[in-house]
């Protein structure tokens, strides 16, 4: 056990940290409070300086090992196919894009690289976007204390050069941007030009980021929901950018049982992060209506619950566990997959459900529509950017008010509250109907294809950082 006088904290420097991490073989056991000092110490805009010094790898290690969570036994069982399994092509991959014209400036972008969460994903998206382009970019993963693992090694290879060009294209939401500029040193002005790549999920923008709104020169989205509600508390450009999502390229291999899923059932699937709220993902819902769908309990169909970050919200998982006991066909998988095994658990399922309360965008739904997977979804929110009744199962529902506690920034706002038996029709008759599902896939799959292609993405961004260059140039 190790003694850690906190009355001291604040004159601990981080080589003092890195030492007293790097002497513990396992940090499951730290306790709580010096575990969350470890973490702020390590993040603190404080040492940023001191922090760049360190290569980015030993900050990442050390990191990792104080992110680490207590496993509560619920995640897919690895076998040895997990680390063997040939790679095979799930989806088409997208093929390599001729450069983008007009590209003689380029753009640093920082974003969450190397962790496991939706804005993570987004901002790897564009990463390998514009390198598939040959689209000039600095890559940069944002080092700031966020409760995400950071697995993700993808871009490994791209990372770690100087920021080179004067524009600078961060996926950093407004609640931890003053960190990010502190932590790698970007401010506006000065013949540089900041673009905030943001996510909000409610109808209202929050009033406590209007000083984030200060500190870009520019705001991108990835919806007309996200759109309408920055349109709304600023008068700076927004400019709307899809994301290119339809190249889900290679998938590990895995099959159905590697999931712990039957050849010959049904299968529903749900996916979240405690992190976004339980409230707002609603997968409670989906229960609800899983049972109201196949009441009998002798359908042959399955319900898998895909959730991660269940060991750092231990009550809220809990509860998810409690109602899913309702019914053996409902299966709960707390657990963090690779992207390429994450991949083959989606070609592995039938249907993808979301019953959420609200979306900036959706990536999960997005993902299993770009798969050819039909979709039963909440019919509002961002999500309403791609998805239509004529390749998805629109799901209807009622406003009501965000009750305290269930989303930040959230007084006196409204959110979807989707109809537990609409959307149980919706999966009865596409369980009965399989042709229905085919049907849908194959037109979400072309929809998703033309209008969100590394293609379509590059055409709008090269276009929009070429005016902003432009005007860069002019204004020297």
């Amino acid at each position: 056990m190790i003694a850690l006088d906190m009355s001291c904290r604040d004159e601990m420097r981080v080589p003092d940290v890195l030492e007293v991490v790097v002497s513990v073989p396992s940090l499951k056991t730290f306790h709580p409070i010096l575990r969350s000092f470890l973490m702020r110490t390590l993040s603190s805009p404080r040492w940023a300086g001191l922090r760049q010094g360190i290569p980015l790898s030993i900050r990442q290690w050390v990191r990792g090992r104080l992110e680490r969570p207590i496993k509560q036994g619920l995640g897919f069982k690895r076998t040895a196919d997990w680390q063997n399994s040939p790679i095979v092509i799930g989806a088409p991959v997208a093929r390599h894009v001729e450069q983008v014209a007009g590209t003689a400036r380029g753009v640093n972008l920082h974003g969450y690289l190397s962790r496991w969460l939706g804005l993570g994903e987004c901002a790897r998206l564009y990463a390998n976007a514009m390198l598939a382009t040959n689209y000039p970019v600095s890559l940069h993963d944002v080092d700031i204390n966020i409760p995400h693992a950071r697995h993700d090694h993808t871009l490994a290879g791209h990372l770690g050069a100087a920021a080179s060009f004067t524009c600078d294209l961060i996926f950093v939401n407004p609640d931890h941007w003053e960190d990010t500029l502190l932590s790698t040193g970007i401010s506006a002005g000065q013949n540089r030009y900041v673009i905030g790549y943001w996510f909000w999920e409610l109808e209202n923008f929050p009033e406590d980021w209007r000083l984030a709104i200060d500190q870009v020169d520019e705001i991108m989205v990835s919806s007309a929901f996200v759109e309408q509600a920055m349109r709304r508390i600023c008068n700076k450009p927004v400019t709307r950018v899809p994301l290119p999502l339809a190249s889900a390229g290679n998938d590990s291999g895995l099959q159905r049982g590697h999931f712990d899923l039957r050849d010959d059932d049904y299968v529903f699937f749900c996916s979240f992060d405690f992190n976004s709220t339980v409230a707002r993902k609603n997968p409670h819902a989906v229960i609800n209506a899983f049972c109201r769908a196949f009441p009998r309990g002798d359908e042959k169909v399955t319900l898998l619950i895909k959730s991660s970050n269940g060991d750092r919200n231990t009550v809220a998982l809990m509860q998810l566990l409690s109602a899913a006991a309702r019914d053996p066909r409902i299966l709960v998988r707390d657990d963090m997959l690779e992207r390429r095994d994450l991949q083959a658990l989606h070609r592995c399922i039938d249907v993808y459900v979301s019953l959420h309360r609200c979306e900036g965008f959706g990536l999960g739904m997005a993902e299993a529509m770009c798969m050819g997977k039909a979709v039963v979804a909440t019919a509002y929110s961002g999500n309403m950017e791609f998805m239509t009744a004529t390749n998805s199962c629109l799901v209807n529902y009622r406003m009501i008010p965000v009750r305290r506690g269930e989303y930040p920034y959230a007084d006196g706002q409204q959110w979807a509250d989707p109809d537990p038996r609409h959307a149980a029709q919706h999966m009865r008759s596409l369980y009965e109907d399989r042709a229905l599902g085919r049907r849908l896939g194959e037109t979400a799959a072309r929809d998703m294809a033309r209008d969100f292609s590394v293609e379509a993405c590059m055409k709008v961004l090269a276009q929009r950082l070429s005016l902003v260059g432009r005007e860069l140039d002019e204004a020297i």
